[in-house]
């Protein structure tokens, strides 16, 4: 683990360019507009209504609907904040997800593409538990079962369907099979995820497979088995800014990565830390990997005081070699983020580790 403090101290030399923090308060009523296609396999999907929720739990009622037209796009209006955006046809036995849920709607427009998989009901057979329940199943891509494929299963949506949940199945094999034995009588969600790094957690990255199940949340009764499959698609380029591991509440800190020369980076997380020791324990808030312009945005639930940085990787320590910085405008890095306040030009230096 590294502490931020003596990471400053070592850097002391090396010259850090000092910048300005400015404060701005988001004005009330904000609003912004999702766009984007909802397609299968390449051919766009009309007519299917896309629907944005506050959580990754869709059984309830939606925030927003909009139907797509005859090439597949929506437009949706909403107020500023997360979103997790579905779309769902039974009729056609079609089920959209976006890949980057929850994304985040700002002042301006957003582009939110869904990707469309078949449904298939699950089937129920007895379960030789009458005090428990159990799930088994197939992870599918394009029809085709898929190894090394691990399905995540968790009790609730509050932690957006991300981290390793209340149970992790081993990698699938050739048959792409997995099951959950012994489970107590529950609701349960379901994401299905395979990393091109294999690792168990982390960002699902461009090109990884990823899959939600259709009937999320799940029931498992005592005594009954649930045999369900779950269709995987490819996650697609993603658009800096508009991905979080949390849902806004309205609090937000906007700013860029820069590197010695003061000049944009790409490719780095922004991260908040509660403890202003970098452990291995979640982030309370990851931006998705910063585009050309070395912009990101981090939103949060709670106000506070927040250890504010930005790295190439997510989990463990930072290696030699990885481009990593700390905001440097206090003396332990850290900044208070305030109820209902956006902190905005925010600029974090980022160099390779080196040991020292």
């Amino acid at each position: 683990m590294i502490d931020h403090q003596r990471m400053t101290d070592r850097k002391k030399g090396i010259g850090f360019f000092l910048f300005l923090l400015f404060l701005f308060v988001s004005p009330e009523g904000e609003a912004g507009v999702f766009e984007g296609r909802v397609v299968h396999g390449i051919d766009p999907v009309s007519g299917i209504k896309v629907s944005a929720y506050k959580s990754l739990d869709f059984a309830g009622e939606p925030f927003g609907t909009a139907a797509t037209d005859a090439e597949g796009l929506y437009r949706l209006e909403l107020p500023a904040g997360l979103y997790a955006l579905f779309a769902r046809d039974d009729g056609r036995g079609l089920f959209a997800f976006c890949g980057r849920n929850p994304v985040a709607v700002a002042e301006g427009r957003s582009w939110a593409g869904l990707q469309a998989v078949r449904m298939t009901p699950p089937q129920i057979a007895p379960y030789d538990d009458e005090y428990s329940g159990a799930i088994e199943g197939q992870v599918l891509f394009e029809g085709e079962p898929v190894a090394g494929a691990r399905v995540y299963l968790y009790l609730d949506a509050d932690t957006d369907l991300k981290g390793q949940g209340y149970r992790l199945s081993p990698p699938t094999g050739a048959q792409g099979r997995f099951s959950f034995e012994g489970l107590p009588e529950s609701s349960y969600f379901l994401v299905a995820r395979k990393r091109s790094g294999g690792g168990r957690v982390g960002p699902v990255r461009e090109g990884d497979l990823q899959g939600v199940f259709h009937a999320n949340p799940l029931y498992v009764k005592a005594g009954h088995l649930q045999q369900i499959s779950i269709p995987m698609v490819t996650k697609m380029q993603q658009e800096s800014g508009s991905e979080t591991f949390v849902r806004a509440t309205g609090m937000a800190v906007k700013g860029c990565a820069v590197d010695t020369d003061g000049e944009p980076v790409a490719g780095v997380h922004a991260f908040a830390y509660t403890d202003r020791v970098i452990g291995h324990q979640r982030p309370a808030a990851l931006s998705p990997p910063t585009g050309e312009d070395g912009r990101f945005t981090l939103f949060f639930t709670e106000p506070g005081i927040y250890y504010i940085g930005a790295r190439e990787e997510y989990g463990d320590s930072p290696m030699p070699g990885e481009l990593f910085g700390m905001y440097d405008e206090t003396a332990d890095h850290g900044l208070e983020v305030v109820e209902g306040e956006t902190l905005r030009d925010v600029r974090i230096m980022v160099e390779p580790v080196r040991l020292e």
